[in-house]
């Protein structure tokens, strides 16, 4: 890989704020799966999807280490809860999901990086292959769909609209919302 552990460990720690467990194994997780693809160099390998299972630390750093993000439309997040990530390559069309095996935890006041470095991957994570289903919508590039809320009008992009008796309603409307509006 063109960078090192350390050089991808200081951006994600530079992007999350602070050192901690979830830096150390998404870092892990991101260049065990980067091994696996043959990928050399993430900053300019376009073809990887990455779908993370939890809004922690682990994400971030997945995300920095793969230069994955959301607005790129290839970091997913599946709000699952779990310490994994799931890596599909658009080359090849295969995917592995990493996630970890034991639940080790450094002492208090143990170096992070030192504690976990001494453990290999195959002890922390498991690896296992898969298959993932995408559909034209989920790939990256520009919109392939724009419809119009027909309660609130507001645009929905790429097929996450819901048809309720013929109409066509964004999430929020259609009942499937995250929030209440005041007023």
């Amino acid at each position: 890989m063109k960078t090192d552990f350390m050089d991808d460990l200081n951006r994600a720690v530079a992007y999350h704020g602070h050192l901690c467990s979830g830096q150390v194994l998404g870092v892990r997780m991101a260049r065990m799966a980067g091994d696996y693809f043959g990928i050399e160099d993430f900053g300019k390998y376009r073809d990887l999807i990455v779908f993370v299972e939890s809004d922690r630390c682990l994400a971030d750093s997945i995300g920095i280490t793969t230069h994955c993000s959301i607005g790129k439309r290839k970091l997913k997040y599946k709000d699952f809860g779990k310490t994994a990530a799931s890596f599909y390559d658009l080359q090849t069309k295969k995917a592995i999901r990493l996630h970890r095996e034991n639940h080790i935890y450094p002492p208090d006041g143990e170096d992070l990086v030192e504690f976990f470095n001494k453990i290999p991957d195959e002890e922390l994570f498991i690896l296992e292959e898969i298959d993932i289903e995408l559909s034209p919508y989920d790939l990256p590039g520009k919109p392939l769909k724009v419809v119009r809320c027909c309660k609130c009008n507001e645009e929905v992009l790429d097929g996450k609209e819901l048809e309720i008796d013929g109409k066509i309603y964004c999430k929020q409307c259609g009942g499937e919302g995250y929030y209440k509006a005041l007023n």
